[in-house]
């Protein structure tokens, strides 16, 4: 059930579809000049017929004209005693964090983890994913509750064999796990992956039923000689090469050079790189992949910095490192969230100010 605890007149739902399960269901009755209206908050595509607003329902015309409140569509339809206002998310792509623990967790730590995230009111509407060392993958699968999925953070390009130390995607699945992070900046720096490998990583991890993180990254050298997108354009062609189904992959994008090194990439500069990755999408695979495969930003994200990524315009979700560990990865799933309570509060206050008059 979503609740929130931004405004206590907030009517609580019913349990959200297992069909539906970007949709966030707020619904509040208020009476406008004798009018009943339904708010509805939702990222799923409406067929609902956008029509002029009365006078009195252009009182909320503010709401969608704030930049603080990106990616927003009010769509109205009326009947003769009521009309409802749905709030359309206008992307079709379902918000994504996956928190990276990395070789940082034993069984205590992620006990602790665990206690936090499960304790915490999680925005409902976003996808919440942890990677677990492997010999946790068990563990950590049979703590978390089911709305937090799991991923292993490699997997080997075969289903079995004389690979000392590799795990392979049938023994995830074995796990209980769905998910797999897949050419992780790491793994292509410190341990020197090619695109070939990460490239077979991929093709046999969709072939065996996971869904896959793939990520692409840039280095300090990279931006500084100003071959960003020649490098992320070499990775992208052969990471297409690999999938299989689209629907089953979520890009990820690092900035090297700002992770852990005490300096940030400015929204402007993660934009502009998100962008051109899904612009090469479109013109290199489809527009349909372009226009519903996520990307998702890694670099240092953290409670202070989450929201103001997070209303990027090409941004789906995030890799997050470090701060997976603290209470930061509370605020970073709910990193959207905060759309809802200036939607409730916005609602709130005019149902305020028309008691006044």
């Amino acid at each position: 059930m979503y609740c929130t605890r931004l405004a206590s007149d907030v009517i609580k739902t019913s349990h959200l579809p297992s069909s539906l399960p970007s949709v966030l269901r707020l619904k509040r009755w208020y009476k406008l000049s004798m009018l009943r209206v339904i708010i509805t908050v939702t990222s799923q595509p409406t067929t609902s017929q956008v029509i002029p607003l009365t006078p009195q329902l252009q009182q909320l015309a503010p709401l969608f004209l704030t930049p603080l409140v990106p990616k927003l569509t009010l769509v109205t339809t009326t009947t003769t005693t009521t009309t409802s206002i749905v709030i359309k998310m206008d992307s079709q792509r379902r918000f994504f964090v996956i928190g990276n623990w990395k070789m940082n967790v034993d069984k205590s730590r992620i006990d602790s983890i665990v206690k936090f995230m499960t304790a915490a009111s999680l925005d409902l509407s976003t996808e919440a994913v942890v990677g677990c060392p492997s010999c946790y993958l068990s563990y950590a699968r049979q703590q978390l509750p089911n709305n937090i999925g799991v991923a292993a953070q490699n997997c080997y390009k075969v289903a079995k064999g004389n690979f000392s130390g590799e795990i392979s995607a049938a023994m995830i699945e074995d796990c209980g796990c769905e998910w797999v992070i897949l050419g992780h900046p790491e793994r292509r720096t410190i341990f020197h992956e090619p695109d070939d490998l990460i490239r077979e990583k991929v093709a046999h991890a969709l072939k065996s039923g996971l869904k896959v993180v793939a990520c692409v990254c840039e280095t300090k050298e990279d931006r500084d000689e100003g071959r960003t997108w020649q490098v992320l354009e070499a990775q992208m062609a052969s990471l297409a090469a690999s999938v299989s189904d689209w629907s089953r992959v979520v890009i990820a994008f690092e900035a090297l050079w700002a992770s852990n090194t005490g300096v940030l990439a400015t929204p402007n500069q993660v934009q502009e790189v998100l962008s051109q990755l899904r612009q090469w999408l479109r013109h290199n695979v489809s527009h349909s992949v372009a226009d519903t495969t996520r990307i998702i930003y890694a670099g240092s994200v953290s409670s202070d910095n989450c929201q103001e990524m997070a209303r990027l315009a090409d941004l789906d979700g995030f890799l997050v490192g470090s701060a997976a560990l603290r209470t930061d990865i509370i605020d970073i799933i709910n990193a959207r969230g905060s759309y809802v309570s200036r939607i409730v509060n916005f609602f709130s206050e005019q149902e305020r100010s028309l008691k006044r008059i």
